[in-house]
């Protein structure tokens, strides 16, 4: 009988690699194991040791704790987050969640300010008094 993580696992494999566009052949070759054994993980019918579901995880810039304990949802939030964003940007919304209402209302001030000086300095806008 699967359990609810090989259930979990499973489902999260299956709709990273479909996302990823690979076949579980391909997968199966790219992280150096069977196609067969990959199929067992992708059916539940058995999970993947320790240092397989590591690699797995690191193919697809995943964090362990998100593949074993969250719904796709998650998962595919942080696989597409990675996908779109810079070190720098996942680093700075990181930064952002872990603020108070108050202090992300500031920042976000404070970034509208920024923005508006970049669009300045694009048009030229600057005047200087001698």
């Amino acid at each position: 009988m699967k359990t609810e993580l090989q259930q979990r696992v499973a489902h999260n494999l299956s709709i990273l690699r479909q996302n990823a566009k690979l076949s579980q052949s391909e997968l199966a070759a790219k992280i150096s194991i069977c196609r067969s054994t990959y199929c067992q993980y992708e059916h539940g019918d058995r999970l993947p040791d320790v240092a397989t579901l590591y690699t797995l995880c690191k193919f697809y810039h995943v964090n362990m704790d998100t593949m074993l304990r969250y719904d796709v949802r998650t998962v595919l939030q942080e696989y597409f987050l990675f996908q779109e964003y810079t070190q720098d940007t996942t680093k700075l919304l990181m930064l952002y969640n872990s603020l108070s209402e108050f202090s992300k209302g500031r920042l976000l001030e404070r970034a509208e300010e920024l923005a508006q000086l970049d669009q300045m300095k694009k048009q030229n806008v600057f005047y200087f008094d001698d």
